[in-house]
């Protein structure tokens, strides 16, 4: 659904509600998510694919799918916790991946 993509890397909200539609028959507890949940779902997807493109491509740091940050040592450790104090959302990552990334870089292919 890439070409769906519009210049600020949304999509568009027929392609929220299709999805949604799509999404209706899997639907096993809880409200049934309709394309402003899909809209809402999809930034978050988006925050942290950004937040890893950033901290990785523009900062020069180490990210690796498996490890993520991979951060060990006295010295690393003290560094990453200064910069998740101003970056909330990599602290999941200190130590792993994210099963996501492989999709987002499909949709947002670098270089």
């Amino acid at each position: 659904h890439r070409v769906e993509r519009g210049d600020t890397r949304n999509f568009h909200q027929s392609t929220y509600a299709n999805v949604a539609e799509h999404l209706r028959p899997l639907h096993v507890s809880g409200k049934i998510k309709d394309h402003k949940n899909v809209s809402i779902k999809w930034g978050v997807l988006k925050q942290t694919y950004n937040t890893i493109v950033t901290y990785h491509s523009k900062l020069g740091e180490h990210w690796d799918n498996e490890c993520g940050a991979n951060i060990s040592g006295a010295l690393a450790v003290e560094s990453w916790g200064k910069y998740i104090a101003g970056n909330v959302h990599m602290k999941p990552f200190r130590n792993k991946g994210w099963e996501y990334l492989e999709y987002l870089e499909d949709i947002f292919p670098q270089g």
